[in-house]
């Protein structure tokens, strides 16, 4: 079997004997290791605490201190630690005692180097076993924690959560989060616990963690408190959106579990980073959705008012203009009538505006039961007057097999601007509108219920057609395909923005296909109500 930890794997080595501990130390350099060797034992506690070693190699009996006393100190720091006991005085006491304390293998002096690489390669690949064990069990925690790690939508609330599993994750008893914004240095704190304060050369640290952009540690005066210092701290880079920042954690353990702690912290900044990117998504989303509700209530004050300063001095126009239609003769009533068609215009621009601004306050229904082939043919009548050049084709199997329940004044708006729209960008003489009213297959299951009728309006033209790029936005309000100061066709953008309102408001949905150079098609799909309104 193929050792492929060998590269990754940083061995120390520790034996009063100077050709024992050069032997091991060659041997397992020429398999790859990462090997440090060193003769003075006393020098080892020092190595254990401030290196980061996959494995112990040492000898059992020293001068100064024993083999077991510094593999204790091994797995101290991490209980994941691999330890090998080399000695020469091999019984079943020393054996029993190893065992009990962690020690992966024990090799008899002397030994053969098959056997202390089989010893090695064994104990470390028992270390990657823990390390995935562990990382199994962190998962796991994490999968259960993230749950409520991606629900959290609240930033503040959001950035307590992430210090509280970081603290309960590591066992370490400070944290802390510091944001700032891309290019500036971090300016805003956040602890885990209040009565800690981060200090000078905690926050250089935690600085230069995020300039290296990788996880640090380092030991000194990181964090204070009211009744002690602690000196061990270990900071991970973030950065979401616009915002980039450092957690950190902190304790004064003297024997912290450095690259357990290491494991479980860089699975919590990863799910970290992707909940406080999607809260800092919907704080801006429910930011431009509070403007938006703002700007929309400034538009219908302003259509309120427009509407109401507008309409006086339009009905003064067209008063005179029917006085002076009777009462001039000859060349000069030609001016007169256009005076008149242009004021019936504006009157029209004012009652969209009217009506639009009415089905955004009305949400009250007058239902009644409709005979949709009547009120076709009415709407149809009153286009015929509007567009003399027109010619509308009507099909129909409307059948009323079941009553259509609606709110007559909101289906004869919707029938009247569709037709419009329809008549307005006709590049030829010819309309078509159809009626169906029957249980529609093809919508959507949860739009109706099995028993529930609806009715169907479709309206084509032959007009100049809308690219795709624009047809998402033609039921906005104020909106026009052509908004150029030029555009040919007059109006304000307003009739298909009223259609979409009302038959939402309605219970339905509308539809659209286009093709430039074509025409469109409008489809409505208003559901039947089960009964009509009671009046008192």
């Amino acid at each position: 079997m193929t050792d492929t930890t060998t590269k990754k794997s940083h061995i120390l080595v520790v034996d009063d004997e100077p050709d024992m501990c050069q032997i091991c130390a060659r041997a397992l350099q020429s398999r790859g290791y990462e090997v440090t060797a060193v003769t003075n034992a006393s020098l080892a506690p020092d190595m254990i605490v401030q290196g980061n070693y996959d494995l112990l190699l040492t000898d059992l009996k020293m001068p100064g201190i024993s083999g077991l006393e510094l593999a204790l100190m091994a797995l101290q720091r991490d209980p994941t630690a691999a330890v090998v006991m080399m000695t020469a005085f091999a019984s079943y006491e020393h054996l029993h005692q190893a065992m009990q304390n962690g020690i992966s293998d024990f090799l008899s002096k002397p030994f053969d180097l098959s056997q202390l690489m089989l010893a090695v390669s064994h104990a470390l690949n028992r270390r990657h076993l823990i390390h995935d064990n562990v990382r199994l069990r962190a998962l796991e925690a994490l999968r259960i924690d993230s749950e409520i790690l991606n629900s959290t939508l609240d930033y503040t609330l959001l950035v307590q959560y992430v210090l509280d599993l970081a603290v309960r994750w590591s066992a370490w008893p400070a944290a802390a989060l510091l944001i700032g914004e891309e290019q500036t240095p971090l300016t805003s704190v956040t602890f885990f616990d209040n009565q800690w304060q981060l200090s000078v050369r905690g926050m250089e640290f935690a600085h230069r963690a995020l300039s290296a952009r990788s996880l640090m540690t380092s030991h000194g005066e990181m964090f204070t408190h009211a009744q002690y210092v602690i000196h061990t701290a270990m900071a991970i880079p973030i950065s979401w959106g616009s915002l980039h920042g450092v957690l950190m954690i902190a304790t004064n353990d003297t024997e912290p579990n450095i690259p357990t702690v290491t494991e479980l912290m860089t699975l919590l900044s990863g799910q970290s980073v992707a909940a406080l990117r999607n809260a800092e998504m919907y704080g801006e989303m429910s930011n431009l959705y509070r403007r938006q509700r703002q700007i929309e209530v400034m538009k219908d004050e302003f259509i309120a008012i427009a509407s109401h300063e507008l309409r006086t001095p339009l009905t003064m126009v067209l008063g005179y203009s029917d006085i002076l239609m009777r009462t001039i003769n000859g060349d000069n009533q030609t001016y007169i009538e256009e005076i008149r068609s242009n004021a019936l215009r504006m009157r029209e621009v004012i009652d969209h505006m009217g009506q639009l601004q009415k089905t955004s306050l009305d949400n009250d229904l007058q239902l009644t039961t409709i005979d949709v082939t009547d009120v076709v043919l009415q709407v149809i009548t009153q286009m015929n007057e509007r567009f003399p050049t027109i010619k509308i084709n009507v099909f129909s199997d409307y059948t009323a097999t079941y009553p259509f329940i609606s709110d007559l004044q909101w289906v004869r708006v919707i029938l009247v601007q569709l037709l419009t729209n329809a008549a307005t960008y006709a590049q030829r003489d010819t309309i078509d509108i159809s009626t169906h009213y029957q249980y529609p297959a093809f919508a959507p299951v949860q739009l109706a219920s099995d028993s529930q009728q609806w009715l169907t309006i479709t309206v084509s033209d032959q007009g100049v057609g809308i690219d795709m790029r624009e047809q998402w936005n033609v039921f906005a309000s104020f909106v026009q395909v052509d908004d150029s100061l030029t555009r040919s066709n007059g109006g304000m953008g307003v009739g298909l923005a009223l259609i979409y309102d009302m038959v939402r408001r309605l219970g339905g949905f509308v539809m659209m296909s286009s093709k430039v150079g074509v025409g469109s098609t409008f489809v409505v799909m208003i559901p039947s109500y089960q009964q009509e309104s009671s009046t008192d």
